[in-house]
């Protein structure tokens, strides 16, 4: 496993920040883009943003691009999605006791979850070029560490909004079962690299004005977004008990649906919710009554939490 998160460079930092309930939601500093350009504390103001506040990777310009055969000028113009999760597939082989450079041509499959890029807003005119263009992509997400390792599994790049990097470790599961691969990389990233993603999601009204996400709480007005990286290695468990890999955990059953009609194309359906739940409990001979942990996607809305 690999990953980075606001406030936690790795994830023995991420647990401590999740057991001693650290709050690492700040205002959106210049650095970032100017937030004061666009804020207005009254909703739904054209261009604008009524929420200030984001979860903040910290350092996300430094990278070393020699070390993936990538030229500086190259990596300039790589939207920082692309280096983090390059940089995270490495460190995960690596806590996997795989040496990197072992893998060429073996069915390795990439599976990444991500969002639209906005990367390209920051871009000069005199930067758009074919680099640019390949380093603002989301299909080039998942194929860096392809590329660069030689992988020849399946290596794609899925956008399904919030639920992006579960569907991924799905489409991964799948393809394993299938035994389109062997190994398997999946997870996700986001960063807000300008005010595009907050203008968007403030004229939907989506965001909350007091910058906390008050899941399954009276006060709940909303989610503040938060950036990320996470990425885990998987294979056939019989493979790692055979292999004696060290053993994080074990997927017991996944699942995909979709909400068909609703009241909104993005609201959810609760009773689609159910549907999936007992299809898969079904599927993988899940007794319900042995789940002793929930981990619920609370949106902050009351639409949405329930």
């Amino acid at each position: 496993m690999s990953g980075r998160y606001p406030d936690a460079a790795d994830l023995e930092r991420y647990l401590d920040n999740l057991v001693c309930a650290k709050n690492s939601i700040q205002e959106i500093p210049y650095s970032r883009w100017d937030v004061n350009q666009y804020f207005d504390p009254r909703p739904f103001q054209k261009g604008k943003v009524y929420c200030k506040w984001l979860g903040l990777l910290e350092d996300i310009k430094y990278f070393d691009p020699l070390f993936f055969n990538i030229s500086p000028t190259e990596a300039e113009l790589m939207d920082p999605q692309q280096r983090l999760f390059l940089e995270n597939c490495w460190r995960c082989i690596e806590d996997a006791g795989l040496n990197p450079s072992s893998l060429s041509g073996s069915r390795f499959g990439v599976f990444a979850g991500c969002g639209a890029s906005n990367y390209g807003q920051s871009m000069s005119g005199q930067k758009l070029n074919a680099q640019g263009l390949m380093g603002g992509s989301t299909s080039i997400l998942a194929a860096r560490i392809s590329y660069l390792l030689n992988l020849k599994g399946p290596s794609l790049a899925i956008d399904t909004a919030c639920s992006s990097s579960l569907v991924a470790i799905a489409e991964a599961c799948n393809s394993l079962i299938l035994q389109t691969s062997d190994f398997a990389l999946a997870g996700g990233v986001f960063v807000s690299a300008g005010p595009a993603m907050h203008v968007m999601t403030s004229k939907a009204g989506m965001l909350s004005k007091d910058g906390r996400c008050y899941t399954f709480d009276t006060r709940a007005n909303g989610f503040v977004p938060g950036e990320g990286v996470g990425v885990i290695l998987l294979k056939r468990l019989s493979d790692a008990v055979r292999n004696q890999d060290p053993i994080y955990g074990v997927i017991r059953g996944w699942g995909i649906n979709q909400d068909g009609k609703t009241n909104g194309i993005t609201a959810p359906s609760v009773n689609s919710q159910i549907l999936l739940e007992k299809e898969v409990y079904e599927r993988f001979n899940i007794n319900p009554e042995t789940i002793s942990l929930v981990e619920a996607h609370g949106t902050g809305t009351k639409l949405g939490d329930p």
